[in-house]
């Protein structure tokens, strides 16, 4: 049944899809006076938990609550839906990562800490998704399988370890280029801004080249841009340029040297708000492990922004735009963790123009994948799943045209297959059916021996003039006697 587009009719929606299915009215418990809180997200957080590891967690902003929430999307396409999917082999929607990592084998690494043991049984592990990684961790891990070649029984903190000195060079190399960069720009400044810009670069040089410094003491890129920020430069377009500049100094997400140095510290800090302190970390291989892993695990992206989609509800519910306009749908796609991170809260098509990758043929990649799976599963049988699948890629079509001028989903395929696909769910139907009135009868069949049985038992001791009380001597009475 598709979803596509849903009308409001009191305490009754009516589904309708004009191209496939004819209109359908079914209940809702109350729908229209319904209200959930909307929240944004923002930068990543860290808890402790009970075993002294840190958690990320996502920070949330409240924006308020929404009247009239629609929850269609969500409770036909679910989780089990999704997680079915990655089971298949889903890629990103927004890179060129082919098969996103579902959580559960994440988790799963986790509960059994398998990249805390030895670096050949680690990696022997990470090896099965190295396909899925980004180009950093697809090189760090490249990088852990030839010194466990020759270290086979060192962790992977251990070995990384071993690249420390030549790593270190390197970032170095890398972090002083782009100051020196800011050092030649800054001299265009009034002298108090200069020198107050000049305090802060001279203050990263120092720490850039201080002598196996703690990690509270080395050079902090997040640091950096919080002092940045502080500083008050007259001319606002100069400190855009100084950010843009600024935010090419590497950090682990795209720097090899970065991740190796960030990962080789003994320790971490972090705010414990329990104990109003900071406390200390350590840094282990099951954590470098899960980093390698955790940017390709598959996340549910909200095509269409949830900031932008409450600016829409409340403007439907006061009447300023209808509903045959916008999407009453929070639809979603499969993305990695890293994509959905850098997306944050903007539109499809800006997001696409700021992106190094082609999204519009990735988008119609996953589609081609979403088209594959459907023709499988008809075949194998999976007629429910197949019929719930093409659903959920016409509603992403639909979706794709209402938010973007840029992608243009081809799903001319799967609509050759749609009436394959009816046929198939009819005559499943029909057998359900035929099923059901099969075990129904056969429970009526069996309702009607028992009450014949017990009948036939009733009419016995009557004939034979007992009662229960004689039936129950009989039952005990010796078989001899005398």
């Amino acid at each position: 049944m598709e979803v596509s587009r849903i009308q409001n009719l009191g305490n009754r929606r009516s589904i309708y899809s004009p191209s496939l299915y004819s209109r359908q009215s079914f209940s809702y418990p109350l729908l229209s006076t319904l209200r959930s809180d909307c929240f944004e997200k923002s930068a990543n957080v860290e808890n402790i938990n009970k075993n002294n590891r840190s958690v990320p967690l996502r920070s949330l902003s409240f924006l308020g609550g929404i009247q009239f929430m629609n929850y269609a999307f969500e409770t036909k396409f679910n989780r089990t839906f999704f997680a079915k999917l990655l089971r298949e082999g889903i890629p990103d929607a927004y890179s060129d990562i082919e098969r996103l990592i579902p959580r559960e084998e994440l988790d799963a690494h986790k509960a059994m800490e398998t990249f805390s043991k030895k670096s050949q049984y680690a990696i022997k592990h990470l090896k099965k998704y190295k396909d899925s990684m980004f180009p950093v961790e697809k090189e760090i891990l490249t990088i852990l399988e030839n010194l466990s070649k020759r270290h086979p029984d060192m962790t992977l903190q251990e070995l990384i370890k071993l690249r420390y000195p030549q790593e270190e060079q390197a970032l170095i190399n890398q972090q002083s280029e782009v100051l020196n960069k800011m050092n030649m720009m800054i001299r265009k400044l009034p002298k108090k801004e200069f020198l107050a810009m000049r305090n802060l670069i001279k203050g990263a040089f120092d720490k850039i080249f201080a002598q196996n410094p703690l990690p509270e003491e080395r050079f902090g890129r997040k640091r950096f841009f919080k002092e940045l920020e502080k500083i008050e430069i007259s001319d606002k377009a100069f400190k855009d340029k100084l950010r843009k500049v600024a935010e090419t100094l590497p950090q682990s997400s795209d720097s090899v040297n970065a991740f190796i140095i960030k990962y080789s510290q003994p320790y971490r800090l972090r705010y414990d708000y329990n104990k109003k302190e900071m406390i200390r970390l350590p840094r282990d291989s099951q954590e470098i492990g899960e980093r390698l892993l955790e940017p390709s695990v598959a996340t549910d992206d909200h095509i269409y922004p949830q900031v932008m989609f409450k600016k829409e509800q409340e403007a439907i519910q006061k009447g300023e735009a209808s509903e045959a306009d916008l999407s009453t749908l929070r639809v979603t796609t499969l993305t990695s963790s890293k994509t959905n991170m850098a997306k944050t809260d903007v539109p499809l098509d800006e997001f696409i123009e700021q992106s190094e990758y082609d999204i519009p043929r990735r988008i119609q990649h996953q589609i081609d994948r979403y088209i594959d799976i459907c023709e499988k599963w008809l075949k194998q049988g999976k007629i429910e799943d197949a019929n719930l699948l093409s659903d959920y890629i016409v509603v992403l079509k639909d979706e794709y045209s209402r938010r973007s001028k840029l992608v243009n989903v081809d799903i001319s395929r799967l609509e050759a297959k749609l009436p394959q696909i009816k046929e198939a769910v009819q005559k499943h139907n029909e057998k359900l059916e035929q099923k059901l009135k099969r075990k129904q009868n056969k429970n009526k069949r069996d309702d009607k021996i028992a009450k014949n049985k017990m009948a036939g038992k009733e009419y016995l001791r009557e004939a034979l003039g007992l009662g229960l009380e004689d039936r129950k001597m009989q039952k005990h009475s010796p078989r001899y006697s005398g």
